[in-house]
């Protein structure tokens, strides 16, 4: 299960990387979902309050994304409405740690996946959006891990949620390339 855990580790690093060539308003949004799932990756490795870390880092991690997603791909969210967003995800995080429901972790989790997969389909054929909507898929497939038992749908959840951090930022990042506003330079740059 290290093995996993370093995957999506190194997944959450490569987020924070990408994210470096995001947009201004998306990057600390994206930021705080790769520290989120970082925390999720040790957690896990070191098997210190696995079960409740996993509950409150892959809810609130999601719905940072979908956050991120939209604004990366529509515009900045209004403080009012991100707030609640977060807020929401922080209370069926903490209710489910609190209360083993795993239900109550993955319901948020979903309608983040929804909501990220609803953003990237107007442009899915163009590069971005189309980054996006597996990143949701792989969004949608970590929170089914999540419901089910069993150390193998653990190792799913760990690997979906890699990619699904990954792919957000990776989305983000090759929407500025594409759009070229609001340029610093890119985090990640090509070989040519």
């Amino acid at each position: 299960m290290i093995a996993f855990a370093l995957v999506l580790l190194l997944g959450a690093a490569s987020a924070w990387i990408a994210a470096g060539g995001a947009p201004l308003r998306t990057r600390a949004y994206l930021r705080l979902a790769a520290v989120l799932y970082a925390a999720l990756a040790i957690s896990d490795a070191a098997n210190v309050a696995a079960a409740a870390v996993t509950d409150i880092a892959s809810t609130l991690g999601s719905a940072v994304l979908s956050v991120a997603a939209f604004s990366a791909f529509r515009r900045a969210p209004r403080a009012l409405t991100a707030s609640l967003v977060l807020l929401l995800a922080v209370i069926c995080a903490i209710g489910a740690a609190a209360t083993d429901w795993r239900v109550m972790a993955a319901a948020p989790q979903v309608l983040s996946a929804i909501f990220t997969f609803n953003i990237a389909r107007h442009g899915l054929w163009k590069r971005p959006s189309l980054y996006l909507a597996l990143a949701a898929l792989s969004l949608l497939g970590a929170a089914a891990s999540e419901l089910a038992p069993g150390t193998v749908a653990h190792a799913g959840l760990l690997l979906f949620a890699a990619a699904g951090v990954l792919g957000v930022a990776l989305a983000s990042d090759v929407l500025v390339e594409n759009d070229g506003a609001g340029r610093r330079g890119r985090a990640i740059s090509r070989s040519r």
